[in-house]
């Protein structure tokens, strides 16, 4: 995997590495299910009509790994999903919590 992917938790529950990240995004991360088994869940488009696409998988290291060569293969669509979202992160998050003021007609919305 290039260095700019990573492993981790997803969440402070988690015990394992179950997020595979990309800049401090997910992209891919595995879920147990109550029987114990394992689904990888790919997350490749974001928002409410985005297909949910989950895979059983064998074990959690076959998981990741297919995690890891989806990623492989979406790479370049991946790269640019999350370059908008860090972009839209820094042009509206960002700059306002910098200290960064708004000028009072910019803070009032038109009438």
């Amino acid at each position: 995997m290039p260095d700019d992917f990573h492993w981790k938790p997803r969440c402070h529950l988690d015990t394992l590495p179950t997020g595979l990240f990309l800049h401090g995004e997910i992209v891919a991360s595995m879920h147990q299910r109550i029987d114990g088994a394992w689904l990888a869940r790919l997350h490749r488009d974001d928002g409410l009509h985005s297909p949910l696409v989950m895979r059983r998988c064998t074990s959690f290291d076959a998981g990741r790994k297919g995690c890891e060569l989806w990623a492989l293969r979406h790479e370049r669509a991946l790269r640019r999903k999350v370059a908008i979202k860090l972009q839209w992160i820094q042009d509206n998050v960002v700059l306002r919590g910098r200290g960064t003021r708004l000028e009072p007609q910019h803070a009032t919305p038109p009438s």
